[in-house]
């Protein structure tokens, strides 16, 4: 099950932060294996050399834990299914069991890069993990070792990478306001993209790559697509997991995005939008009725990420800050006709 997170603390040396859990339904994580370097050698890890580096895969022992971090979320970003990350320091058991969850946590935390944070968060489909004190040289260690299974696989996200540059390009995005941006973008998904149910077997549906190269997704995969569109073109976002409910009551596991324009966020809904062929779900401020047919996960309710993520109290009153951009951007234009002028001019006198 996908861990909830707490705000992230000051790390200890050689220790990942502690954090409260809670269930998701969308991803499921099995019981971790805990034992310590004396008892691992005989039966946990093929390893030939307990807590000795293999020469044919060295693994690096990070005294820093942002530095194991980076290395979990490259590795992720990769699609990688076997990871081992090596950290400095002991722990007890608990702490052992803790670090498994708590560095997933943190190489999946919104980074604001376009595919990270969320993004990560939402494509891989499930884990185990095992973890183990052991030594490197005569520094004591611990061993994260894990399983990932991803929705999506390496190959199909160079796809992706080379379909959204095709989409931006065609979008135009370079002069246009944030507003305009995230109207240009929702566009462009409601048009090009199909609800479709996700059978087991075709989990393709729940990745941005079953969204924008094949053109059919369920929320998941309408949210993922969004979330990092709007990232590459410079919007802040994030997707959030809770229940739909419809209009008989009836409630279902869903995902939707809170987007920023100009310090405050909105509620989109795309994945509805696009059934209902309407905007009904676009930019929506807190308090006009999104979250009676949305109910957020508790992690999102809580302070540290409302706090963080504030959603506007009023509806969207205009893309006003934007008007000031294309004030800016018509004086520039401005400036550079005329020196482009005067440049020619000086050219035809001389």
């Amino acid at each position: 099950m996908r861990k909830a997170r707490s705000r992230p603390s000051e790390p200890e040396a050689g220790r990942l932060t502690n954090r409260d859990l809670k269930n998701r339904s969308i991803r499921t994580a099995a019981i971790v294996l805990i034992t310590t370097a004396l008892f691992a050698a005989s039966f946990l890890w093929p390893f030939d050399n307990i807590g000795i580096a293999n020469a044919e895969d060295e693994l690096t022992y990070h005294e820093d834990v942002e530095d194991a971090v980076a290395e979990m979320r490259e590795a992720m970003k990769e699609r990688e299914t076997e990871v081992t990350i090596g950290i400095i320091g002991t722990t007890d058991q608990d702490g052992l069991r803790q670090s498994i969850s708590e560095l997933l946590d943190r190489a999946t935390e919104h980074t604001g890069k376009p595919d990270e944070g969320d993004y990560i968060n939402f494509q891989y489909a499930s884990y185990k993990g095992e973890a183990r004190t052991t030594h490197s040289g005569a520094l004591p260690a611990i061993e994260i070792k894990y399983d990932l299974s991803y929705y999506d696989n390496a190959e199909q996200e160079a796809a992706v990478s080379a379909k959204i540059d095709e989409i931006l390009d065609g979008l135009d995005l370079e002069r246009k306001t944030d507003y305009e941006k995230v109207e240009a973008i929702h566009e462009y998904l409601c048009k090009n993209v199909k609800y479709e149910e996700a059978e087991s077997s075709d989990d393709v549906r729940r990745t941005a790559y079953g969204a924008l190269v094949e053109g059919r997704a369920v929320c998941q995969g309408y949210c993922v697509a969004l979330y990092r569109l709007l990232l590459e073109a410079g919007v802040d976002n994030r997707v959030i997991f809770g229940n739909g409910v419809g209009p008989n009551g009836e409630s279902a596991a869903h995902t939707w995005n809170i987007v920023d324009l100009y310090g405050d966020y909105y509620y989109v809904d795309i994945t509805w939008d696009d059934a209902a062929g309407t905007e009904e779900y676009f930019l929506i401020p807190a308090g006009a009725g999104f979250e009676d047919e949305h109910i957020a996960g508790e992690e999102y309710d809580e302070d540290f990420f409302t706090e963080e993520y504030p959603v506007a109290p009023e509806a969207f009153a205009g893309d006003v800050m934007g008007s000031f951009d294309k004030i800016i951007w018509a004086a520039q234009d401005l400036e550079a006709a005329v020196l482009n002028k005067a440049a020619k001019d000086a050219e035809e006198d001389a």
